[in-house]
């Protein structure tokens, strides 16, 4: 942190050189763009200029709805400019910007005809660094230089408004981020990881950030509100053709191991991959696996800081994609991915129930357990026309999961007058097959506008586990001694659900800019649980003695219809929506076992309103509101106790009533593209009617075999609200992108009511209030042979509870970072990556401070195609595991095992055929950037 200080003089005087020069940059450059043919506007045309003296970027634009664009900050000197648009032949012009004549207008600059497929047109001369298209924010990937070898994450964390988590989640603009696509294609299904930590970063020409509009929306041009926010990567045109990819392999200390394999072919439209992951070093390139930090219920909020990943995990991967595009316009996609995940998990926690009223208890635990889990995926898609205005879209997937559970629990359960010491041996196996399909069928009319579609989801799950629970509890109470309560018990249970979603939605032109939409939905779910609980019996040494308290075979059924409209007016600056629905839904909870059926009939009203205005291309607004409604799992509503938890029995509640909730967000992005300097705002507000919250009461029934345990049942409560905003600001400090901060501002609120009742018998009403608030800053330079990023993040976090202020808490979270490289002669790398982290305020003995340390030096072969590396993980051997989690009446802090130090040599080939004279990946340049070798026009 010296350094750091003693460095601030230092880099001051470098901003103040650096700003002294920009003032002598008055200089800029002006124009109109329009077509040769018809001399029509052209908005959006992108446009750059080049300094001649050594073809540097000297600033880039886009025209705005008038076709004129200017580009400012020019010092002295002769210049090129480039002008681009999509279908029209790309025109250069040179210019000269002198001290007596700085400002230069370069008049109607009048772009041809090129006479070539949009699809295929290649646009020559520099883009911009990022456009704005509409729903869509596009960044140049060239403009952003990462490391050889790099994969598609390493360029996404260099990205303005783009936030990259350890676990490899991804955030944009505040929002997170659910599909990757490549291309326009899906690549293994719905999986973001696959995309991000497998594709090498060399093949990417463009990542587009879409708001991207439901499969419907997308048909009939009307915006039902339903959006999400996905990432395209579009691949270099040289990548198009041939094979590309890396393949690595390492081995290390403590019998260390690290495998990988990326592989793909592309050939026009057609696009083949084969992926592989064999490691026992914490690594997985794909989602949905084994590990991760704690959750929290309603109201609840972690404050574990982004933090290394939980427990020791041995993985092995495999999978292939194929996706095409015919002739026909047909688009076919399949994929199979295969994953087997062993995870060690060593912790021990502290959890503080809060009984109101000051009163608490706490639950002391320390367990390992190792959980083997085997996970198939097999995803389809097939889009295709039957007609000129008939379409259909098919995509079924398949996943099947077996997972087997080991674990052992020594724990220790304070109550206010008793102390329960205990140990649990659990043993868990379960399979999950889930059958998925969505079916679209779209149908156009010769009247523009006028469209019918239908969209059929359907879900089948159809899952099973047997459990061994074996708990011996040794229960001191003040003056009445020492008791032994056992519990040896074997769990069948399955569940079978089954659901269906049909929506049908026909829209109607009113006028050139109104049109109106005809929707009804159709919601059909079946769900059946049966849990079997059976106690051993030492006589025939079998489970065979059933136990009645635990077992239960329970059936739910809810049908839900609903009838909607809506407007939509489309004007040059914006876009407005508004719709109502009427929703009525009918539940049917049928207790199997003692032959109890209760219904239940609702009525809702949904609305939804969206507004958007475009004040440029490069400034937005969005605000958007929608009301919906929310079922309760079976889970939540069968009335059968689970005693497999020390600390808890969870009962359903079958009188819990479906929540509503209303829902405003609101977005703004304004980027200036000349400079580079970006906006992002978002804040998202949910207030939420008849939430699931949850009743707490500790049992303190002596007789009962749950005695001390926490019995939590599922309840309606009003008065729940949460909601987040996130800003991010990103400024230049030397142009060209060399060297840009982002700042980041981001707020979580989430206030959730809960009951619990103290030692008195008494039900308090809990109200808990969950803030945090963070702050970041990170310097992303990307010079031809250094490369840093680094910053520093620091989060304060407040959680209160009405019912025991006296435990009212306050953490803080300080996360200073650097990953910073240079590139020797030689093609010799040496790079570090360091992260100190600082976690204060919480309970004794999970207080932390450490520095977490990696570092490796590289050389490249084999014309650069070949890398060796020599890595080491936790140079200084401090990391450690800890979070903090707030969640309804509970404070849990949480330490566990991490990865430790170790030591790595590893050997990576880049494959590739297709080099286009534009020569192989150098320094950090990505090829076709700044510094990668592009040929000088």
């Amino acid at each position: 942190m010296k350094t750091l200080i003693k460095s601030i003089p230092l880099f001051l005087l470098l901003l103040a050189g650096y700003f002294a020069n920009a003032q002598t940059k008055n200089g800029s450059v002006t124009g109109r763009v329009i077509n040769a043919k018809d001399k029509s506007i052209l908005d959006y045309a992108s446009v750059s200029v080049k300094n001649l003296r050594d073809s540097s970027m000297a600033g880039s634009s886009n025209t705005n709805q008038s076709g004129v664009f200017t580009i400012s900050g020019l010092a002295p000197g002769t210049y090129r400019l480039y002008v681009a648009y999509l279908g029209l032949k790309t025109i250069n012009k040179d210019f000269t910007v002198t001290a007596a004549a700085p400002k230069v207008n370069m008049g109607d600059v009048a772009l041809a005809d090129g006479g070539v497929d949009l699809q295929t047109v290649e646009i020559k001369g520099e883009a911009p660094p990022v456009t704005v298209k509409k729903d869509t924010l596009e960044f140049n990937a060239s403009s952003f230089k990462v490391r050889e070898n790099a994969v598609v994450e390493d360029v996404l964390k260099k990205l303005p408004g783009v936030e990259v988590a350890k676990d490899g989640s991804i955030k944009a603009q505040g929002e997170t981020i659910t599909k990757i696509r490549v291309d326009g294609k899906e690549f293994f299904g719905s999986d973001p990881l696959l995309a991000t930590k497998n594709l090498p970063a060399d093949m990417i020409d463009k990542i587009q950030v879409i708001d991207q509009l439901s499969d419907q929306s997308q048909f009939t041009g009307v915006d039902d509100g339903n959006r999400e926010k996905i990432i395209n990567i579009t691949t270099r045109k040289d990548k198009k053709n041939g094979y590309f990819g890396n393949t690595s392999a390492g081995y290390g200390t403590d019998d260390k191991y690290d495998v990988n394999l990326n592989v793909n072919k592309f050939n026009g439209e057609q696009q083949i991959s084969l992926i592989g992951q064999f490691n026992n070093v914490n690594k997985q390139s794909f989602g949905g696996g084994v590990g991760g930090g704690g959750g929290g219920g309603r109201g609840g909020i972690s404050f574990g800081g982004n933090t290394p990943q939980q427990g020791i995990t041995t993985t092995n991967a495999a999978g292939l994609n194929y996706s095409n595009v015919y002739k026909s316009g047909t688009q076919f996609n399949a994929s199979y991915f295969f994953n087997k995940t062993s995870l060690f998990n060593d912790q021990n926690s502290l959890r503080q129930n809060l009984l109101g009223g000051g009163q608490s208890t706490t639950f002391a635990d320390a367990f390992n357990s190792t959980t083997d889990k085997v996970n198939h995926r097999i995803n389809f898609l097939l889009d295709t026309k039957i007609d000129s205005l008939t379409s259909i879209r098919i995509q079924p997937n398949f996943s099947y999961t077996t997972t087997d559970l080991d674990k052992d629990d020594a724990f220790t359960n304070s109550l206010p007058n008793s102390v329960t010491v205990g140990t649990q041996q659990l043993n868990t196996k379960s399979t999950s097959p889930v059958l998925s399909d969505n079916l679209l069928i779209r149908r156009k009319f010769l009247r523009r506008g006028r469209s019918l579609s239908l969209n059929i989801n359907t879900n089948l799950n159809n899952s099973t586990s047997d459990n061994y629970n074996n708990i011996v509890n040794n229960i001191t109470v003040a003056n009445a001694g020492v008791s032994q309560e056992t519990t040896n018990q074997f769990n069948d249970q399955s569940s079978k659900s089954f659901g269906n979603t049909s929506r049908l939605v026909y829209t109607e032109p009113l006028s050139k800019t109104l049109s109106l939409e005809l929707n009804y939905e159709n919601r059909y779910n079946h769900d059946n649980s049966e849990r079997f609980t059976y106690n051993f019996n030492p006589v025939t040494s079998r489970y065979d003695l059933i136990d009645n308290t635990y077992t239960n075979t329970y059936e739910n059924t809810t049908l839900t219809n609903a009838v909607g409209f809506s407007f939509n007016k489309t004007a040059k600056k914006y876009v407005l929506n508004l719709g109502l629905a009427v929703q009525n839904t009918d539940r049917e909870n049928d207790n199997l076992t003692t032959g109890n059926v209760f219904n239940q009939n609702f009525t809702n009203l949904t609305p939804t309103a969206q507004f958007r205005y475009t004040f440029s291309n490069s400034k937005r607004l969005r605000i958007n509101y929608r009301g919906t409604t929310q079922q309760p799992s079976i889970s939540q509503i069968q009335p059968v106790p689970d005693n497999s938890s020390t600390q808890t029995i969870a009962l359903g509640n079958p009188d819990l009533r479906p929540s509503f909730s209303n829902n405003l967000s609101i977005f703004y992005n304004n980027f200036d593209f000349a400079h580079f300097r970006s906006l992002f705002l978002f804040a998202n507000l949910t207030q939420t009617s008849n939430a699931f919250g949850n009743s707490q009461a500790t049992i303190l029934d002596q007789t009962s075999d749950n005695y001390g345990k926490i019995a939590v049942t599922p309840v309606n409560v009003g008065g729940v609200y949460s909601g987040n905003a996130f800003a991010s600001l990103g400024l230049p400090i030397i142009k060209e992108n060399k060297l840009n901060i982002n700042i980041t501002l981001g707020s979580n609120y989430a206030r959730g009511v809960n009951f619990t009742t103290n030692t008195s018998n008494v039900s308090v009403k809990n109200i808990t209030n969950d803030f945090s608030f963070t702050n970041g800053y990170k310097f992303v330079a990307g010079l031809d042979k250094f490369d840093l990023t680094a910053g520093i993040n620091g989060s304060l976090n407040r959680a209160t509870y009405s019912a025991n202020p006296g435990q009212n808490t306050t953490y803080y979270v300080l996360n200073p970072t650097a990953d910073v490289g240079y590139l020797f002669p030689g093609n010799i790398r040496l790079a570090a990556d360091v992260n100190y982290y600082q976690n204060t305020g919480r309970a004794e003995g999970f207080n932390t401070k450490y520095t977490l340390l990696n570092s490796y030096i590289s050389r490249q072969f084999f014309k650069n195609k070949g890398t060796f590396k020599f890595s080491v993980n936790d140079l200084l051997n401090q990391n450690q595991g800890t979070t903090t989690t707030s969640a309804n009446n509970t404070i849990t802090n949480l330490n566990y095992n991490v990865l430790k130090r170790y030591f790595l040599f590893s050997f990576t080939y880049s494959l590739g055929n297709m080099m286009s004279g534009r020569g192989n990946q150098q320094g950090m340049g990505m090829p076709g950037g700044m510094g990668g070798g592009r040929p000088r026009n």
